[in-house]
């Protein structure tokens, strides 16, 4: 598991949720009142998630553990500072500004960073302009994400894109995803959410009515695997792909794509057939493994546990689980077929 030595929330495990959980702390937000959520991210130009253009606005916490994760600063709900002390240039006015004394600054020391006594409050963050010091996460209201959100409008429009809600684990942070799909509905905007389907399905059921597109990530079959690196057997998961495919509402599944995990014709095949029963996928896309989340690790004070080896698959790995998969959906991205026959001109 991917762990954090550092406070309740990091005791090795990502949000956890079960039936009777909260999806976000305090109570729900008087009638007619904005919602409070934690974004980590509001990507613009986005053209990997989802149709067309599109705004993906990426919510902290989550209730996997894939030690894979190329988002670590996604598990946890609460806001992070991320640390680049190779940055520092020792100006020491995050020293000055910080409430709890975490930021030091010392001669015997040199310059020291103690997370046990960091808030997160981001006034370091603040005062650092070279980029050593950055606050992930922040909170922010329906109104404030929205006002994000129509900047690029225009970009929706004419290339039939939208907005994309992801994380983390976006449906966990309910009331907060529901007032944004509603706003984004009552201006007309396309909307689609990405979850991993890890929590009580009526979570997920009571956002459908305003939800376009539903991207759904299946990472493996095997319960045994699924244990070992993403920290849950993934029943709830797959009894909520099949609850979704039961509804008829449009939906795609995204698979990365890692070898020693499952990165082989069976595994990928297995899938494709699983998901190819419901008349209501839209498509289904293999995304190769990329290793990103190391230095994002690091900057958080983070560990991988385990001597997995995670690796990248080549293009003719890809290729062949993309022969494997494509019998069974209407629709595999990418094309490899197509790609193949344009590289060799």
């Amino acid at each position: 598991m991917i762990s954090d030595p550092v406070g309740a929330a990091s005791a090795g495990h990502a949000t956890t949720i079960s039936d009777a959980d909260s999806p976000t702390p305090g109570a729900a937000p008087a009638a007619g009142a904005s919602a409070t959520g934690t974004v980590f991210n509001i990507q613009r130009f986005s053209t990997s998630d989802g149709p067309g253009v599109r705004t993906t606005v990426f919510l902290k916490g989550c209730s996997n553990n894939c030690l894979w994760c190329h988002n670590p600063e996604s598990l946890h709900r609460p806001p992070e500072l991320r640390t680049y002390l190779d940055r520092c240039v020792g100006c020491g006015r995050c020293v000055e500004v910080c409430p709890a004394g975490a930021q030091q600054l010392s001669a015997e020391k040199g310059r020291h960073y103690d997370r046990d006594r960091c808030r997160a409050c981001g006034a370091c963050a603040n005062e650092c302009f070279t980029g050593a010091l950055e606050l992930c996460g922040r909170d922010m209201t329906v109104d404030e994400v929205m006002v994000e959100i129509a900047k690029d409008e225009p970009y929706y429009r004419h290339s039939g894109g939208g907005v994309t809600f992801s994380g983390g684990e976006p449906v966990l942070q309910t009331e907060f995803l529901t007032q944004l799909l509603r706003a984004c509905r009552n201006k007309g905007l396309h909307t689609a959410v990405d979850t991993a389907g890890h929590y009580p399905w009526p979570k997920l059921e009571g956002l459908l009515d305003l939800v376009d597109l539903v991207l759904f990530d299946v990472k493996v079959l095997d319960p045994e695997v699924h244990l070992r690196v993403i920290g849950n057997d993934g029943t709830r998961i797959r009894d909520n792909l099949h609850r979704l495919g039961q509804t008829g509402q449009p939906f795609a599944v995204r698979t990365p794509v890692i070898g020693s995990v499952n990165a082989t014709e069976a595994e990928i095949g297995g899938i494709a057939r699983l998901i190819g029963q419901y008349p209501s996928l839209v498509y289904y896309e293999l995304l190769p493994y990329h290793a990103l989340g190391q230095d994002k690790l690091d900057s958080l004070g983070m560990t991988r546990e385990g001597d997995e080896a995670f690796t990248t698959p080549d293009r003719q790995q890809m290729e062949s689980l993309a022969a494997a998969a494509r019998p069974y959906v209407p629709d595999l991205r990418p094309d490899y077929t197509t790609q193949s026959a344009a590289d060799a001109t």
